[in-house]
C-alpha cells in the first residue's frame, strides 16, 4: 500500500482504525488521533431491567400496546414489492436530507453487496411497514453492523428504540453475539473525559450538534449501555492530519466535494 501511495503521489491514511492496531501504525511511522467510539452491543447480557433503562423499557410496552411488532428477514429473501416498500420508509425518513456516514452505512439498501445483509421491519396493526434496521455481516465473527435506520414520518415517539429492543432479542435468537450500534463522532469527550481540556472540547463538540447531530446520536447509543470501543483517525506527515479529514469529511457526505471542469475538447 505504502509503494502504491508513494508512486501516485499521495499519503496514507485511515478512518476508524482500533486501539489495538495504533501502535503497528505508529511503528509505520503514521501518526493517531482519537475520533470516537463505536458504540457495540453485547446481545448476550442486554437487559430491559432495571431503572436506568426504563425509559426505552416503556416505549417497547407502548409501541407494543399500539399494535406494533417487528420481524427479521434477509433481505434477498423478500419479493419485489417488499423491498419497495422498505425503499420508500429510507427515502422518506431522510426528509429530503442527502445521505451521510458511508462508513457505517451502504450506498443504497440493494446492490451488489447486499448479499447476506438483514433487515429487522416493524409493522403497525395494519402490517404496513413504518420501521427499517438495515444490517451488513462482519464476517470472521457472530456480529452485524447497523447500516440504515429510519422510520416514517409521523410514527409514534419511540418507534426507533422498540425497533432496536426488538433486532438485539431477534438477532440473538439466531445465534449472533454482537451488534456494532453506531459510531459516535468524539463520545468519550461526552461520556467520560479524563482531563478539564477533555471537558471542554466535550462542550465544544455540542455547539455543532445542530449541525452534525452528534451529541443526540452519542446520546441515542447511550440509552442502550453500549461497550464504546475507541476509534482512530491514522494519518502520515504533519499536513496529513487536515488532509485526511477533509478526504473523511468528503467521503461521509459531511463537506461538498469541488469538482474540476474540464475544458470541452473541440474537433481538428
Amino acid at each position: 500500500m505504502r509503494a502504491f501511495a508513494d508512486v501516485r503521489g499521495l499519503k496514507l491514511g485511515a478512518v476508524g482504525a482500533s486501539e489495538r492496531l495504533c501502535p503497528l501504525y505508529e511503528t509505520l511511522g503514521l501518526r493517531t488521533v482519537y475520533l470516537g467510539d463505536e458504540a457495540i452491543i453485547d446481545l448476550d447480557r442486554f437487559s430491559l431491567e432495571g431503572r436506568p433503562i426504563r425509559k426505552v423499557r416503556q416505549s417497547v410496552s407502548r409501541l407494543s400496546k399500539a399494535g406494533y411488532h417487528a420481524e427479521l428477514h434477509e433481505l434477498e429473501a423478500l419479493d419485489h414489492d417488499t423491498v419497495e416498500e422498505i425503499e420508500g420508509v429510507l427515502e422518506r425518513g431522510r426528509d429530503g436530507v442527502p445521505e451521510r456516514g458511508f462508513s457505517m452505512t451502504m450506498d443504497s439498501l440493494c446492490g451488489e453487496y447486499d448479499r447476506d445483509t438483514i433487515v429487522v421491519l416493524a409493522r403497525d396493526e395494519q402490517r404496513a411497514i413504518r420501521g427499517v434496521l438495515h444490517f451488513v455481516p462482519c464476517y470472521g465473527s457472530a456480529t452485524v453492523s447497523l447500516s440504515f435506520m429510519r422510520r416514517d414520518p409521523g410514527t409514534p415517539n419511540g418507534l426507533t428504540e422498540f425497533l432496536v429492543v426488538k433486532a438485539i432479542e431477534l438477532l440473538h435468537a439466531c445465534g449472533l453475539s454482537e451488534m456494532s450500534l453506531n459510531f459516535a463522532t468524539f463520545a468519550r469527550w461526552m461520556h467520560s473525559p479524563d482531563r478539564r481540556a477533555e471537558r471542554v472540547l466535550g462542550k465544544l463538540v455540542a455547539l455543532g450538534n445542530p449541525f452534525f447531530q452528534i451529541e443526540s446520536l452519542y446520546r441515542f447509543n447511550a440509552k442502550f449501555f453500549p461497550r464504546w470501543e475507541p476509534r482512530y483517525l491514522v494519518y502520515e506527515g504533519k499536513l496529513g492530519f487536515a488532509r485526511v479529514s477533509i478526504a473523511a469529511m468528503w467521503a461521509e457526505g459531511q463537506l461538498p466535494k469541488p469538482s474540476l471542469r474540464r475544458a470541452p475538447v473541440t474537433g481538428a
